[in-house]
C-alpha cells in the first residue's frame, strides 16, 4: 500500500463480491515508503518486498503479521519500478532493474550483497515486469523501451525469445498459470489485462479496464487479482470470461502491488540443484540444473566452483589520482556504499581510459611520457608507445584505436592497438580539450577554444571538423562524454549537466552539480566528482541521491562495464536497427516487424500501407495513437501512416481530408489519408474537441468541446475557409457525440456527465431541447439514418443500442452487447457499425433486426477504439439554401427547419439585413477582364467567374475571397486577351493588324500566289478569322508534273529548288540533280529530260570508264580487274532498250594456265588459277623433274611444259645441278640444328640468371614480373641445365597462367602492402 505505506493482508482470498473482507494492516516507516513489488516463499513463511533501492525479507510471516521480522537481503537495485519474483524450486530471488537495464538474481536466503548475478542485460532498456515458472525453468519479462516487448528465457538468461512485440505500451506486471502454461500481464498504458500461451500464441485481451491504471496482478486458481492505485480498488477477474468477480474498495491507502500468499496449498516439486553442489548459485533450466557465479567471478572448468576474475569488480566506476586506480562497484549508484578496491602503480597517471571487454586500463604515464596498458587480471603493465604530453585519452572498441589530445601541438593523435602504429588525426586545432568518441559512427568530439568555446565533431578518417555547438549554445563546457545508451553528447557547463543530440540539436539542461570537475552518464544515472566525493543521481531526479568518498585528489573517472562495449551496429539500439516501424532483438542482431495494419516489404526493413481509396471505415485507436482503415466488404485492416492520440475523427467525403482532434494541444487538425499536408484547423483553448461532424451544405465543422466544468463544455462551429468560430450551445454536461440533419435543420448531441441525456436544437443553436432523458446510462454514440429519419444511439453503461424518431418518440432497443462498453456508431445502407472499448474490432449489425453480421476479426493488438467515420457511395445530406451561395450569408449559414439563418463569429453582430456581419471582409467585384458570377464576395466565399468580351480563361477555376479581402488565386492572370492567328501559309497580314476581336485587317499573298478576294479579314469573338485562310491566296508557281517521275516535298513556288525521283526503270538524269522554279512559272530544265533510260552501271569483274554516261546511244570503254582480262577489244554500245551491246557477263574472263603438260598430267584438283601451285605426275618411262609447278599472273606455268617430264635413261649419274642441290640441303640442315641449339642454351641461361639472388629481376616486385606477355606451347626445360637448385632441370615443370611464369617447388615470396606513415 502507498500513501501511507503499509502491507495490507486480506485474511481470506476473495472469490466473489462481498460487502466486507477481514484484513490486517502493518504500517511501514516512513509513511512515504513505496513498496513496488511483493513475492513470497510460503514454505518458509517468508515474503519479500522491493522498497526503494533494497529487497527485504519479512520472515516468520503470518496473515496476522504479529511476529514478523524484517531484514534487508540486498541493497543496490535502482529506486524504480520493477517486479521481483521468487524461484521456489532453487530458492533464488530475481528482480528487474529498470534504470540499470538488467535482470539480476541472487540466493534468496543470503544477505551477502556481493553474491548476485546479472542474467539478462543485452538489448535491454527499462525491464519492469517478471514472472517465473520455476518448475519448467522458465523466466518471462517485459522490456518497456522504445519497442516494448515481452520475452521468454531460461532462468539463467539463455535462450531468449520475443513472444509479444505489437500492441504493447508499458507492461508493469506479469503473472503465470503454471498448470495451463498461460502468461498474464497488465499493460499500464493500454489499461488492459492480456494473456497468451508460453510461446506467444492465442493472445487475447482478457479485459480492458477503461481508464483504470493497473500496477499489480497475481494469478491464483482461475482468477486474476488486480489492483489500481488510481481507483484504490482490488478486483478479481475470471480468467475464462474476463468478467469481474469481485471489487473491493480500499480506503486506507493506494494499493500498488498484489500477491497471493497461500501457505495451505502444498506444492510438489523436484529441486535438481539440491544435489548439484554449486559453489555460488544454482538455477533450474529446461536443460537441467546450471551453476552460476556472482558478478566478478567466473565458472571453473568443473562447472561447479567459482574463481575471482580480478581484484576489480565486474562493473563499476574507476577513478584515479596521480598514482592509484580505484573502483566503485556499480551498485553504488543506488546504494551509495560498497568496497573500493585499489591498485597502485609506479607511474604518474595523467589520463586513462578502459577496455572493459578485455579487462584493460590504458593510461598515459607522465614520468616517462609513455602510453601504457594495465591488465586488470594479471596486474601486468606494458608500454605501448612513447608519446608527448597528452590528455583526454579515449578508446574506440570497434576500430580498436586509442585517441588523445596533445596540447603542445594542438593536435589529436591516435594509436592503433592492432598495428602498433601512431598517426596524427588533426593538427593546428584551437586549444582542443575533453575528447570523446562515438565508436559506432567513428565520430570524435572535442571542445575547441579558450574563450568563446564550441563543441566540434570530426572522424578518425580526418573529415573536415564541424561545429555542432557554437559559443552561442554553450558557456564554459568541460568533461565531454558520448553516451552509447542514449546516443547523446553530455557535458558540464559550469555546474550544470547538459546534453544534445549528436548533431547538436535538442539541447537539454538536466541537473545542478554544484562545482563538479568531472561528470559522466551511466544508463539512467548521472555521476560526477566534486572534490573527494562521487555523487549519483537518477536522470529523472533533481539533485544527488547518494555521495561516496573516493580517492583523494581524484582527477579522472571512467565507466567499466563490458555490456556497454557491444558492437550495436545492426541492432535495435542504432537508428532503430534501420527498421521503419518495430525493431525486435534477436540472437544474431535484429529483425524488423510492422505494426498491426501494416506489412513488411521485400526489403525486410520498411512497412507498406496500402491505403484504401473507397468503401472503408476510419477508426481512431486512442491507446496507441493509431488511425486505422477497415474495408467495408472484407473487414481487412490498414494503419494510416501517421500517429495521433485522437478521440474524435471525421472524413470530408468531398476532399478526402481527415480531421482529427488532439487532446494534448486542444486543437483540431487536418491531413490526407497518407499523412501529408497536416494543417491546424482551429485551436480551441481550454477544452478539447471530443467529436466532430461536417455540414456538407457549407463545409463548416460542428464539434463538442469538453472542459473541466460544464461552463467550459459547449458545442461550437468552425468556418473552415476563414477559421472563424461561433459558440452555439453552452453549459453542457460533458457533451460527446454530435450529428446534424442539414436538410431538416436539426443538430443532435449526447451528454454523459453528471446528467446523461440526448439533446436537439436547430443548427444555429436555437430551440434547444432534450429528447431523451430517462433510462440512459452513458450515451456515447449517435447517428442518423437519413433513409428512415430515425435516430440511433449507443449506451456504454447499459451496453445496448437504442433508436427513436427525430423527436425522441417511438423509442426502442435494437440490440444489446453485454460487457462491451459501446462507443461510436455509423450507418451505411442496411447496416450499422459500432466500436466498443471492450472489443478489439468493429461490429457490424443489421439496423432493422439487430442481428450481428460476420465482419471483422478480433485484433488483440488494438487499443481503445473510439470514434469512426465511413466513406462509401452514400449521398450526403445538405440544406438546399445554404448549399448555394452560402445562403447569401456573409459568414455562417445555419440550416433550420424553416430554411436558414445567417450568423457571425463570436462577439460580432449581424447587421440589419440579417445576412451581413459587422466589419465583414469583402473582395472587390470590379475586376479587369473578369466578371464575378452570382456571388456574395465575402471572406471565405468561393465564386465562379467568366471573362469579359475579348478575353478567355487561362485556368478553369473558381476564386475564393480571403480574410484580407483579396481573391485567391489572384485574378490578374485568370483571363487572357483573345487574338486571331497571325500570318499563316501564303497569307501575310498587314503590319498594322492587331488581331484583336472585332478588328478588320488587310492582307497580301506571298510570291507565287494571288489573292482570291478583295475583302478584309475580321477577327471573330472566338479568336478565329471570318474567312478560311487557306482559300485567300491561290498558287501561281511551276508545274508539279514530271514525266516518268515526281517531285520530292516541293511546293513549286517561284524561287523553289526541288529534288525529284523517277519511276522504275527510269533513272535520274546524272547531269540534272535538281531543278529551280523561275518567277515566270517555268522550270530551268525541261521536265521531260529529268527521267531517262540508262544502261547498267556495273559489269562483272570490271568497270566502265568514268566518262561513260550510260545513256542510249553512248559508246563506252571498259577495263577488267585482278586476274581477269577482256574477251573483246570492242567498245560497249548502249541500245534503245537500256542494255549493252555485248553480254557483260562474258566481257572479263578469268586468267588461267593450261591444264595439260607434255608426257604427264596435272593434278585433277588443280584449276590452273593464277598463283596456284599444282602437283604433276609423269607418264610411264618419264620422271618429274619438278614435283610442283606454279601458275604465274600472265597465265603460264613457271616451268616449260615440255621440260617438266623427262625420259628415264640407263645408269644415270647425278648431274652437277643435282649434286649442288644435295649439298645445299645438307648445309641448310646443319645450320638449322646449330640455330636451335644456340636458342635452347640461351633460354636455359636466361632462366638460371633469373634465379640467381641479387640479380636485376629481383630488385622490385615490378622487376620480378615476367617480361614476356605471351607463351606458346609452354612445357618443360630440357636437361641441358642440370643445376636448377640442385635438381635436374627436367624435373622443374613450368605452368603458364595469367601471363606469369611460376616454377612449382620453388619457394614463393609473398608481397604485403605496408602502411605508409603520414
Amino acid at each position: 500500500m502507498w500513501s501511507p505505506a503499509s502491507i495490507l493482508t486480506i485474511t481470506e482470498i476473495p472469490r466473489a463480491s462481498a460487502s466486507r473482507y477481514g484484513n490486517v494492516s502493518k504500517s511501514l516507516i516512513p509513511s512515504e515508503t513505496q513498496v513496488t513489488s511483493i513475492t513470497s516463499d510460503p514454505e518458509t513463511n517468508t515474503i519479500f518486498t522491493s522498497i526503494r533501492n533494497s529487497i527485504y525479507a519479512f520472515s516468520n510471516f503470518s496473515i496476522w503479521q504479529n511476529q514478523t521480522r524484517i531484514s534487508r537481503i540486498y541493497k543496490g537495485k535502482s529506486t524504480s519500478l520493477g517486479q521481483i519474483a521468487f524461484d521456489y524450486v532453487s530458492k533464488n530471488l530475481y528482480w528487474c532493474d529498470s534504470l540499470l537495464d538488467w535482470i539480476a538474481m541472487k540466493p534468496a536466503y543470503t544477505s551477502n550483497n556481493t553474491i548476485y548475478k546479472v542474467v539478462v542485460d543485452k538489448d535491454m532498456k527499462q525491464p519492469e515486469g517478471i514472472a517465473l515458472d520455476a518448475e519448467d525453468g522458465l523466466m518471462f519479462f517485459s522490456d518497456n523501451g522504445p519497442n516494448p516487448r515481452i520475452e521468454r528465457a531460461s532462468m539463467d538468461g539463455s535462450d531468449r525469445v520475443v513472444i509479444a512485440h505489437t500492441g504493447l505500451i508499458r507492461v508493469l506486471a506479469l503473472s503465470i498459470d503454471i498448470v495451463s502454461n498461460i502468461l498474464y500481464w497488465a499493460d499500464y498504458g493500454r489499461h488492459t489485462l492480456d494473456a497468451c500461451n508460453y510461446d506467444g500464441s492465442s493472445r487475447r485481451v482478457l479485459r480492458r479496464m477503461n481508464q483504470v491504471t493497473v500496477t499489480g496482478i497475481h494469478y491464483n486458481q482461475n482468477m486474476l487479482h488486480v489492483v489500481s492505485p488510481s481507483t484504490r480498488g482490488m478486483i478479481g477477474i475470471d480468467t475464462t470470461s474476463g468478467s469481474p468477480l469481485y471489487n473491493i474498495q480500499i480506503d486506507t491507502g493506494q494499493p500498488f502491488v498484489v500477491h497471493v500468499y497461500d501457505a495451505e496449498t502444498s506444492i510438489s516439486y523436484n529441486d535438481p540443484c539440491s544435489s548439484r553442489g554449486c559453489q555460488h548459485m544454482c538455477v533450474k533450466t529446461p536443460m537441467g540444473p546450471t551453476c552460476l557465479c556472482a558478478e566478478g567471478f567466473q565458472l571453473s572448468t568443473d562447472n561447479l566452483t567459482c574463481t575471482d576474475r580480478s581484484w576489480f569488480h565486474e562493473k563499476g566506476f574507476i577513478v584515479n589520482n596521480a598514482t592509484t586506480f580505484s573502483m566503485l562497484e556499480v551498485s553504488s549508484v543506488s546504494a551509495g556504499e560498497g568496497l573500493h578496491p585499489s591498485f597502485r602503480v609506479s607511474s604518474v597517471i595523467q589520463t586513462f581510459t578502459v577496455d572493459a571487454k578485455l579487462d584493460l586500463i590504458y593510461f598515459v604515464d607522465n614520468s616517462d611520457n609513455s602510453l601504457k596498458e594495465l591488465n586488470i587480471i594479471t596486474s601486468q603493465i606494458r608500454t605501448l608507445a612513447s608519446i608527448s604530453y597528452a590528455k583526454a585519452l579515449v578508446f574506440d572498441w570497434i576500430a580498436n584505436l586509442l585517441g588523445w589530445i596533445e596540447p603542445t601541438q594542438s593536435s589529436i593523435r591516435a594509436f592503433s592497438i592492432n598495428s602498433g602504429t601512431m598517426s596524427t588525426i588533426y593538427s593546428g586545432l584551437q586549444e582542443p580539450s575533453s575528447l570523446t568518441v562515438d565508436p559506432h559512427n567513428s565520430y570524435l568530439y572535442w571542445i575547441s577554444g579558450s574563450s568563446g568555446k564550441s563543441i566540434m565533431r570530426g572522424t578518425w578518417s580526418r573529415d573536415t571538423p564541424q561545429v555542432i555547438l557554437s559559443s552561442a549554445n554553450v558557456a564554459n563546457p568541460s568533461s565531454l562524454q558520448y553516451d552509447v545508451t542514449s546516443d547523446r553528447i553530455y557535458w558540464l557547463d559550469n555546474s550544470l549537466i547538459k546534453s544534445s543530440m549528436t548533431n547538436g540539436s535538442d539541447i537539454k539542461t538536466h541537473i545542478v552539480t554544484l562545482g563538479a570537475t568531472q561528470a559522466l552518464v551511466y544508463k539512467d544515472f548521472f555521476v560526477w566528482i566534486n572534490g573527494n566525493q562521487m555523487s549519483f543521481a537518477r536522470k529523472s531526479g533533481l539533485n544527488a541521491e547518494y555521495a561516496v568518498n573516493i580517492l583523494e585528489n581524484s582527477n579522472g573517472v571512467a565507466v567499466f562495464d563490458r555490456s556497454l562495449q557491444q558492437d550495436r551496429r545492426g541492432t535495435c539500439h542504432i537508428m532503430n536497427g534501420g527498421c521503419e516501424d518495430i525493431c525486435v532483438p534477436t540472437r544474431s542482431g535484429r529483425r524488423c516487424e510492422c505494426d498491426v495494419g501494416l506489412k513488411i516489404k521485400s526489403d525486410n526493413t520498411t512497412c507498406d500501407s496500402d491505403v484504401f481509396s473507397t468503401n472503408f471505415i476510419v477508426v481512431a485507436d486512442y491507446s496507441h495513437g493509431r488511425i486505422l482503415q477497415v474495408d467495408i466488404d472484407t473487414g481487412n485492416l490498414v494503419k494510416l501512416p501517421f500517429s495521433t492520440n485522437s478521440p474524435g475523427i471525421i472524413l470530408d467525403k468531398s476532399s478526402m481530408k481527415l480531421f482529427y482532434s488532439q487532446i494534448s494541444t486542444k486543437s483540431i487538425m487536418s491531413t490526407t489519408l497518407h499523412g501529408r499536408n497536416t494543417t491546424l484547423v482551429y485551436a480551441i483553448g481550454f477544452a478539447y474537441a471530443d467529436r466532430m461532424v461536417i455540414d456538407y451544405s457549407t463545409g463548416n465543422i460542428y464539434y463538442t468541446a469538453v472542459g473541466s466544468t460544464p461552463s467550459q463544455s459547449y458545442i461550437g462551429v468552425i468556418h473552415r475557409m476563414n477559421s472563424l468560430h461561433k459558440t452555439l450551445l453552452s453549459n453542457l454536461y460533458s457533451p460527446r457525440e454530435i450529428v446534424v440533419y442539414p436538410s431538416k435543420g436539426f443538430l443532435y448531441w449526447t451528454e454523459f456527465g453528471n446528467v446523461t441525456q440526448i439533446g436537439r436544437a436547430y443548427m444555429d443553436g436555437t430551440s434547444k431541447m432534450y429528447i431523451a432523458t430517462t433510462d440512459i446510462g452513458w450515451p456515447n454514440g449517435l447517428t442518423i439514418d437519413f433513409t428512415s429519419s430515425r435516430l440511433y444511439w449507443t449506451d456504454g453503461q447499459k451496453n445496448r443500442i437504442e433508436y427513436s424518431d427525430l423527436n425522441g418518440g417511438n423509442r426502442g432497443v435494437l440490440a444489446t452487447d453485454n460487457d462491451a462498453h459501446l462507443m461510436s456508431m455509423v450507418i451505411h445502407g442496411q447496416y450499422l457499425y459500432y466500436t466498443a472499448w471492450n472489443r478489439q474490432r468493429i461490429t457490424k449489425m443489421d439496423k432493422s433486426t439487430g442481428s450481428k453480421v460476420v465482419f471483422m476479426l478480433n485484433h488483440p493488438e488494438l487499443g481503445r477504439l473510439d470514434s469512426l467515420a465511413i466513406y462509401a457511395d452514400d449521398v450526403v445530406d445538405v440544406n438546399t439554401i445554404c448549399s448555394k451561395l452560402n445562403g447569401n450569408c456573409s459568414t455562417f449559414c445555419f440550416p433550420t427547419p424553416s430554411g436558414r439563418t445567417c450568423g457571425c463569429q463570436d462577439n460580432v453582430d449581424l447587421q440589419s439585413d440579417q445576412s451581413t456581419c459587422q466589419g465583414v471582409t469583402r473582395c472587390s467585384t470590379s475586376l479587369q477582364n473578369v466578371n464575378v458570377l452570382n456571388c456574395l464576395p465575402y471572406s471565405g466565399q468561393t465564386c465562379d467567374i467568366e471573362c469579359k468580351t475579348g478575353y478567355k480563361l487561362a485556368v478553369n477555376t473558381s476564386i475564393t475571397c480571403g480574410t484580407s479581402g483579396q481573391w485567391s488565386p489572384p485574378t490578374a492572370a485568370l483571363c487572357t486577351e483573345i487574338f486571331c492567328p497571325p500570318s499563316v501559309d501564303n497569307v501575310v497580314l498587314s503590319s498594322s493588324c492587331g488581331r484583336k476581336v472585332g478588328e478588320a485587317c488587310k492582307f497580301s499573298c506571298t510570291e507565287g500566289h494571288t489573292s482570291t478576294t478583295s475583302q478584309n479579314l475580321v477577327c471573330k469573338d472566338d479568336g478565329t478569322w471570318n474567312q478560311n485562310m487557306s482559300d485567300l491566296c491561290t498558287h501561281t508557281g511551276c508545274s508539279k508534273t514530271v514525266q516518268n517521275g515526281y517531285l520530292i516535298n516541293c511546293k513549286s513556288n517561284a524561287g523553289d529548288t526541288c529534288r525529284y525521283e523517277c519511276n522504275s526503270p527510269m533513272e535520274t538524269n546524272p547531269s540534272i540533280p535538281n531543278i529551280a522554279c523561275g518567277t515566270n512559272g517555268d522550270w530551268n530544265h525541261d521536265t521531260n529530260d529529268l527521267c531517262v533510260l540508262l544502261c547498267p552501271s556495273t559489269i562483272p569483274n570490271g568497270e566502265l570508264a568514268q566518262s561513260c554516261q550510260r545513256r542510249v546511244g553512248n559508246s563506252c570503254t571498259f577495263t577488267c580487274s585482278g586476274s581477269h582480262r577482256p574477251s573483246t577489244s570492242q567498245n560497249l554500245f548502249c541500245t534503245s532498250k537500256g542494255t549493252w551491246s555485248e553480254n557483260i557477263d562474258l566481257l572479263c574472263k578469268q586468267i588461267a594456265c593450261p591444264l595439260e603438260i607434255k608426257n604427264g598430267n596435272i593434278s585433277s584438283l588443280c584449276q590452273g588459277r593464277t598463283g596456284e601451285k599444282c602437283k604433276v605426275t609423269c607418264h610411264t618411262g618419264f620422271v618429274a623433274k619438278y614435283s610442283e609447278i606454279f601458275c604465274t599472273l600472265s597465265g603460264v606455268w613457271d616451268r616449260k611444259s615440255d621440260d617438266i617430264c623427262t625420259a628415264i635413261l640407263d645408269n644415270p649419274s647425278p648431274s652437277p645441278v643435282e649434286e649442288t642441290d644435295i649439298t645445299l640441303i645438307g648445309v641448310g640442315a646443319s645450320i638449322t640444328i646449330i640455330v636451335i641449339a644456340i636458342a635452347i642454351v640461351a633460354i636455359v641461361c636466361f632462366v638460371r640468371r633469373r634465379k640467381q639472388p641479387g640479380n636485376e629481376y629481383e630488385q622490385s616486385p615490378a622487376a620480378r614480373e615476367n617480361p614476356y606477355s605471351t607463351f606458346i606451347n609452354g612445357g618443360y626445360l630440357t636437361d641441358m641445365d642440370t643445376s636448377s637448385h640442385g635438381r635436374p632441370v627436367s624435373d622443374v615443370y613450368c605452368s603458364i597462367e595469367d601471363s606469369h611464369f611460376t616454377e612449382y617447388g620453388d619457394s614463393v615470396k609473398e608481397t604485403y602492402l605496408n602502411p605508409i606513415s603520414r
